[in-house]
Formats: structure tokens, sequence, C-alpha cells
């Protein structure tokens, strides 16, 4: 009697035990299955780097590249159960990539191989005198770098210092969303100006590159309901809880308790109107990194902060503004005694540059980091993603039309046409 007693006691706790570590196997297990597809998934993805050579004119606004844009959001994550979790599908993303090598500007586009003929396509859609065509990685003709080799490195991601709902000043506010004709070429103001300029100041052994990174958005975000909170929530659900905050803070008490609405202030109203208006967009994740490399007889570390410097147009002060993060630098000698950080840190962004990886790195349930050892993936995490949409990146990414007339701006020498109609055979 006595031992069945003792096993009877014993055996409700013995249960939850074994009922917990099934549990904590089935989410192993799991994680393992996950982390292996999702591998598999990404070393089996081809890709293709495409160099856009504009036309000697571009009339066209960035409204066009919007448009091109819009092609991009192929590649997201597909919805079904099949393809998630046993194809281990995942959004695709692409680079673009704005580039100087010793004072040659040019644009990219790194872009799935599949997708590539569709988005060739849109770019003759909208800039039917461009060229495009498939171009060596540049990058890859940069050796990696090491402390005592032939070349220094710079390097910094670029993030929102405000919440990242809130838009960035974009072509519209400098009102090149008109038609072209309307203003003189030399009274338009194109804020990607300032960018090949000095990009195109580069000389010899000198080279600094720009890389956007993008991927169609994922539900990552958490939007209050009165005293709860939603997770996995869309972007768009994130700017109407922004504009309903922003149009909160204008109620008030009088004196006789009544609530009274003061009336917004044109900040205020800007702001609330570039958000509705990024709301009728397609949006994208995004990361954006920053690499000036040069022969170490060369570089010039006085460029650093110029080039850093070449995003300020797109700040506002009702409205976002960039701001580097994680530069290849210390503030203080004794942050770096060894001398290993910093050369690490440099090694570092430029690898993750030529290997255009941001997004993914480490599949894991929590705790995260758990599983982020263990897994390793091809592709090297650089950060939080932020949202902006194709307006804003057709802001930073776009052909510019003579108002940029950086001398060494790489433009095709003639029109394309088609042959006379009348020609003999």
């Amino acid at each position: 009697m006595y031992q069945s007693a003792s096993y009877t006691m014993t055996s409700g706790p013995h249960m939850l035990i074994l009922f917990g570590v099934v549990v904590f196997l089935v989410v192993v297990a799991w994680n393992v299955w996950l982390t292996y597809v999702q591998v598999l998934f990404l070393k089996n993805a081809t890709w293709t780097l495409l160099e856009i050579r504009p036309p000697q004119d571009v009339f066209k606004s960035p409204l066009a590249m919007e448009l091109v844009l819009n092609a991009l959001q192929a590649g997201g994550q597909s919805g079904e159960f099949h393809n998630k979790y046993w194809g281990g599908d995942l959004s695709l993303w692409y680079s673009l990539e704005i580039v100087s090598i010793e004072g040659s500007v040019r644009f990219y586009i790194r872009t799935p191989e599949k997708f590539k003929k569709n988005i060739t396509a849109q770019i003759y859609a909208q800039y039917p005198q461009a060229e495009v065509v498939e171009a060596e990685d540049y990058a890859q003709r940069v050796p990696a770098y090491v402390k005592n080799g032939p070349i220094d490195v710079w390097g910094t991601r670029q993030i929102l210092e405000k919440d990242e709902i809130i838009p960035i000043k974009t072509y519209i506010e400098y009102g090149l969303d008109r038609a072209v004709g309307s203003l003189e070429e030399e009274e338009r103001i194109d804020p990607i100006t300032p960018m090949l300029e000095f990009l195109g100041s580069l000389g010899i052994g000198e080279q600094a590159w720009i890389q956007i990174l993008i991927r169609p958005s994922t539900k990552r975000f958490t939007v209050k309901k009165g005293d709860k909170e939603e997770t996995n929530k869309a972007w768009t659900d994130s700017a109407r809880a922004k504009i309903k905050e922003i149009q909160a803070g204008l109620k008030e008490k009088d004196e006789e308790g009544k609530t009274v609405v003061n009336k917004p202030t044109r900040g205020q109203t800007n702001l609330i109107e570039s958000i509705e208006r990024n709301l009728n967009k397609y949006a994208f994740d995004c990361g954006i990194r920053m690499i000036y490399v040069a022969d170490k007889e060369h570089y010039d570390k006085n460029r650093t902060g110029a080039f850093d410097g070449t995003l300020r147009q797109y700040n506002g002060s009702d409205l976002n503004n960039f701001k580097k993060e994680g530069a290849t630098g210390v503030l203080y000698p004794w942050q770096d005694a060894l001398g290993t950080k910093v050369p690490k840190m440099k090694k570092d962004i430029l690898a993750d540059y030529k290997k255009r990886s941001f997004f993914y790195g480490g599949f894991s349930f929590k705790p995260e980091k758990f599983f982020k050892k263990l897994f390793t993936t091809p592709q090297k995490s650089g950060g939080k993603p932020f949202i902006l949409t194709t307006e804003e990146i057709a802001t930073l990414f776009h052909l510019p039309g003579r108002v940029a007339a950086t001398p060494t701006f790489q433009r095709i020498d003639a029109k394309k046409a088609e042959p006379p109609t009348n020609l003999p055979i």
C-alpha cells in the first residue's frame, strides 16, 4: 500500500516534466527543420546584376521609377503552408545601388535571376531610351579587407532617426511630381544631385558605393488597440495608428472640462498629409549601407564626412531624418585598445555589402540567440529593417535629368530610334 501511494503521489510531477521535455523537443525539431529548408532555399537562389545606363535626356519625374519599383513587389513570401514550411520559402530581396568607381557614376539593380526579364521590361517601359545590361559585379573586384592589406575602408549603415512610419522628405516636397515641361530644367531641384556630385568628385584609386536593400514589407508591427497590443500587423495599421496619435495630441480640456481640438500646426498638417499619401503606396522593408574604399595611398579620410552628408537633403524638421549607425570607427582610443575592433568592423561591413546580405541570419524561435549560434546561414543579418515606400525609395534612387550635370555620370551617347519605314529592302 505504501509503495502504491508513493507512486501515485510522484507520478503527477513526473508526467509534467515528461510533457515539458516532449514540448521542448518538438520546438527544437521544428526549428531545426525550418532552418534546414530556409537555408536550402537561400542557397538555391540565383542572382544577376543589372546596370541601368540613362539616356542623355530624362524628361520624367521620379514617379517613373516608382512604377518600376512597384514591379519589385514580386518575390514576397508565399502564404501557402506547403511553400513556407516544406519549401522554406522566404521573401526575396533586391539591391538598388549607386556606385562611383574613380568618379565614374553608375546605377545597378541586383535581382533574383527569375525576375530579371520582368524588371528589364518595366525599366524600358518607363525609360525607353535607357539601356539595361547584365554587368560584372564590381564589388567582387575589390579584395577583402585585412588590417595590413592594400586597401582601407570606411562604411556605415543608415537608419531612420524617428518612428519609421514618419516619411522622409521626398521628390514631391521638392516639386518634382509636376510634369517636367512645366518647369525650366535649370529651375528644377533634384535632391539626388548632391550625391551624384560627390560621387563624381572621386579620383584615382577611390570608390564609393551606396546600397539600398529592399524586400516586400512583412507584418512585423505592434499596434495598440485600447489597452491591448496586437502583433504581426501591417505597416499600414501602424501608420493609421500614428495619425490617430497625432490627432489625439491636439485634444485638450478647457477650463469648463470640455474637450476642445486645437488647430494643427503647419508641420503637423504636413506630417499627416505625408503619412496619408504614403498609405496609397507600396512599401518595402529596407536597409541602407554606404562604403568608401580606396587604395591606401589614395585613401582620404575627409571623404567620409562628405559622403555621410549626401543624405541630408532628405531630412525634414517635421519629417524623418537619416542618421548613421555602425560606422567603422570608435569615439575613444580605449574602445579599441588592442587594435582589433575597427579592422573587424571594416572587414564585416565590406563582406556584407559584397553578399548583399541584410534581412536573414539566425532563423530561430525564442530564445533567438540559441539557434543563431547553432545554425549559420549564407546570409548575415545587417540590422533592423525600416519601412520606406516606393515614393521614398524613388527619391533616393532614380535616373536624373540634365539638372544633374556631373560630367562623369555614365549616360549612353545616343538616343534609340526606330528605323525609317521607307528604307529600301
